[in-house]
């Protein structure tokens, strides 16, 4: 049976809200969009786990002109992971829709270690049969080594994964290695996408 590999950030969870990069912004002591791109210059590296929690902060402090106390890492690492934590509610649906129809499940998220280990706590991922995160794989999408160590964790071929992500890089590098892909924008988007690659399931009442 297909099985259906989701990311999480813009998918299971909504973007951070505006109000949630705010509130980063401010206890970060610096404008929004100056934090916005402090905060994205370093991500992926943070995400592959190339630098830990501590040091990634102080490197969006040096892009700010600003250091930072322990204590204000502390207070920017719980707003980080809070602004990750609101769930789309149709996709939500659609995860226990296909367990119901007894699709495999699988995740595949770039986060660091401290939003990870958040997540992979949440039940929202329960029925997932397999958590992978890029801080621990140690690759990050869209890496080839990526999708390829995630295949070998599903002891699957590349045609019977059908991957939905937000991000079009991140679902051509899927496609790229023979995944089948789906650009995520909305869940009913999503549900259409996934019956097109033969994974149906009927909604609960």
């Amino acid at each position: 049976m297909t099985w259906v590999l989701f990311d999480y950030g813009g998918v299971i969870c909504t973007q951070q809200p505006d109000e949630d990069v705010v509130a980063l912004a401010a206890a970060a002591g610096a404008g929004v969009p100056e934090f916005r791109d402090a905060y994205w210059a370093y991500r992926l590296s943070y995400d592959r786990a190339e630098l830990d929690g501590t040091t990634y902060w102080q490197k969006v402090a040096a892009v700010l002109g600003r250091s930072f106390p322990a204590s204000q890492v502390a207070e920017l690492n719980r707003l980080d992971i809070a602004s990750w934590l609101h769930l789309c509610d149709g996709t939500v649906a659609l995860i226990e829709d296909l367990a119901a129809a007894g699709y495999p499940l699988a995740l595949l998220s770039n986060a660091p270690a401290e939003v990870a280990e958040v997540v992979a706590d949440l039940s929202v991922v329960r029925p997932f049969a397999r958590r992978a995160f890029s801080c621990f794989l140690g690759a990050a999408k869209p890496d080839p080594e990526c999708y390829q160590a995630v295949l070998a964790m599903l002891g699957a071929r590349p045609a019977d994964v059908v991957f939905i992500d937000d991000r079009p890089e991140n679902v051509a590098g899927a496609v790229a290695l023979g995944i089948r892909g789906v650009h995520f924008s909305t869940p009913p988007q999503a549900r259409t996408a996934l019956a097109a690659h033969g994974v149906t399931a009927t909604p609960r009442g």
